[in-house]
């Protein structure tokens, strides 16, 4: 249902792009992407989506992520982790089509131990660095950062994705 709810958000993101006047769209970036938190259930992938707006004239950009994991639970059942995060990047060499930035901000995940276990929902922050690479509106991404957030989600985060937009 996540993964639904992620798609059609990204194709209604898509139309309303797509019609938006010049100046606006030239500021908005939508994107999906892999993702892999490293420490949690040992490591565990999934899959993200996220919008983005960029400060013209200036070489910042903010998102917001939401992004669903499938752990292996080994011998729980029902585990799970999912969070949300809000973003600031800040291109370090903006007029190039290859870009590194750095990232920090806000995470919130809800990590589900399973078995009937109670989910935690732990806050934190996060920083990071990544580089971006674009052409003609569509572009790639890639990043690392670390979550400080509560044990056992406080983790190292890595996302590769692709984008479109800024």
């Amino acid at each position: 249902m996540r993964t639904l709810s992620m798609t059609a958000l990204v194709g209604l993101l898509s139309v309303a792009v797509g019609t938006a006047p010049a100046p606006v769209a030239a500021q908005v970036s939508y994107g999906v992407h892999a993702v892999e938190a490293r420490d949690a259930f040992g490591g565990a992938r999934g899959m993200g989506a996220r919008v983005g707006l960029k400060v013209p004239f200036l070489p910042v950009s903010a998102f917001a992520t939401g992004e669903y994991f499938r752990p292996d639970c080994g011998p729980a059942r029902g585990c799970g982790l999912s969070g949300v995060s809000l973003d600031v990047n800040y291109a370090l060499i903006p007029m190039l089509p290859v870009s590194p930035y750095l990232t920090g901000g806000y995470t919130r995940r809800t990590y589900d131990p399973g078995d009937g276990a109670e989910a935690s929902t732990p806050e934190g922050i996060h920083m990071g660095a990544g580089l971006a690479a674009g052409l003609a509106g569509y572009g790639v991404f890639g990043e690392a950062r670390y979550e400080f957030v509560a044990a056992p989600e406080r983790q190292l985060v890595v996302r590769v994705g692709i984008r479109r937009g800024f």
